[in-house]
């Protein structure tokens, strides 16, 4: 079946040079009515009520599951086994996802379905849909700074519409960007504080968000006044954060809120899980940074040319420390070793629909449990992968135009390849 390609896939920001892919942006992320839905419990059934899932616990325990996104289902996954246990089908029907975040209990998994613009809310031990959010139209990203919120953002609003995890209900809108429109990403850390910032790629700034005051308190001001901001990255050894900037990355110190550098290069900014290496994707190379350098030296180059995307780290039994990059434009990923900057394994994990018109692509993945997880829509499979063997070990069938997906457990969906 051929089904027309998602707009969280590619998107050409108008009146900007900054062209953008909208899935996290990946996934590398309205009115003042409160729209909470409480009656979501009865109707989204999934399938198979009566039993409980073969990977569950005596307390119905979910962790180590995938939850996979497809346009008819949500396909529950063991990765262990390399199959589908459940499966949420109820009143789904060519839907479009955005960005899913899980609570730090792990107990519930808020993701964006963009038409309508909603944040579903899917209970992990009953492998149920309890709750529809409605929020502002054109929602791409959400982000989930503190355990009581997610901050789910508008693009055609330049909005957060911050969710409380326990009512399911907006309580607060942020207005974020200074034209009230613009795809836009949020950046923390508990080192921040209440303070964190936001991007917008209409906005030249980096700006400043206190989220326990729900608002924009001021913005850092950028060198090039047509272009804006996109990805992001904090190093909490330095203070540093980091913005993408046209075709530069903008250094601020946050203590002063200042710019001390710009970097002659761009792109999508990951962390690795100890804080010290900085990944940027810069064209088909990868970038790697001393997070921990004041002057952000740069630890080395790879060149990966197949289009690399959402780059994820395993510190393997050795202390080897891989990098695992999924590639837009082969069906491949790509296995790093961080030091030596160098490929040392290719992997096949299915392939993407790459539009002839599309001026980027995205493709999704996350780590968790010791796997590499990246969906495949074009040809409906969810590839698993042991970050420490370097080998595919399934390819699981779930529906052509899966493109999202979320571990239940400490995965690799934040700033930091963590779970923020």
């Amino acid at each position: 079946m051929d089904r027309s390609v998602k707009r969280r896939r590619f998107v050409q920001v108008a009146g900007s040079g900054l062209v953008v892919g909208i899935a996290g942006c990946a996934g590398d992320d309205g009115d003042d009515d409160d729209n909470g839905d409480d009656e979501g419990d009865d109707d989204h059934d999934h399938n198979g009520d009566d039993e409980e899932s073969e990977t569950d616990g005596e307390n119905g325990d979910s962790e180590g599951l995938i939850y996979a996104f497809a346009p008819e289902t949500i396909a529950v996954i063991d990765p262990e086994d390399g199959e589908v246990v459940d499966e949420i089908t109820e009143e789904l029907e060519d839907e479009g996802w955005g960005d899913p975040r899980i609570t730090t209990d792990y107990s519930e998994i808020y993701v964006i379905r963009e038409s309508p613009s909603q944040v579903l809310v899917i209970d992990t031990e009953s492998h149920e849909i309890v709750d529809e959010v409605d929020i502002g139209p054109d929602a791409t990203h959400m982000y989930h700074p503190n355990d009581d919120e997610m901050w789910a953002h508008s693009d055609e609003e330049g909005t957060f519409y911050v969710i409380d995890t326990d009512s399911h209900e907006v309580t607060e809108i942020v207005e974020s960007g200074l034209e009230e429109e613009g795809h836009g990403k949020l950046l923390y850390h508990e080192d921040m504080g209440s303070m964190g910032y936001a991007t917008n790629v209409n906005d030249p700034a980096a700006l400043i968000i206190d989220l326990e005051e729900y608002e924009r308190t001021d913005y850092v001001e950028l060198d090039n006044e047509e272009e804006g901001t996109h990805y992001k990255a904090y190093a909490p050894e330095t203070g540093l954060a980091y913005f993408e900037h046209g075709d530069e990355t903008a250094v601020v110190d946050t203590e002063s809120d200042e710019v001390v550098e710009y970097l002659e290069f761009s792109g999508g900014m990951y962390l690795s899980p100890d804080e010290e290496v900085l990944g940027v994707l810069d064209g088909n190379s990868i970038r790697f940074l001393d997070a921990t350098s004041e002057d952000s030296d740069e630890l080395g180059v790879v060149d990966v040319d197949d289009g690399p995307d959402a780059l994820r780290y395993h510190e393997a039994d050795d202390g080897t420390l891989y990098a695992y990059t999924a590639h837009t434009q082969t069906d491949e990923a790509s296995v790093i070793d961080v030091e030596e900057a160098e490929v040392v394994e290719t992997l096949e994990i299915g392939d993407i629909v790459r539009p002839e018109d599309a001026p980027f692509l995205h493709r999704t993945g996350v780590e968790g449990g010791g796997y590499f997880i990246s969906p495949a829509d074009a040809d409906g499979i969810v590839a698993i992968l042991e970050m420490e063997t370097q080998e595919v070990v399934d390819h699981v069938e779930v529906e052509e135009g899966v493109d999202t997906v979320q571990y239940v457990g400490d995965s690799g969906v934040g700033y930091s390849s963590r779970l923020r």
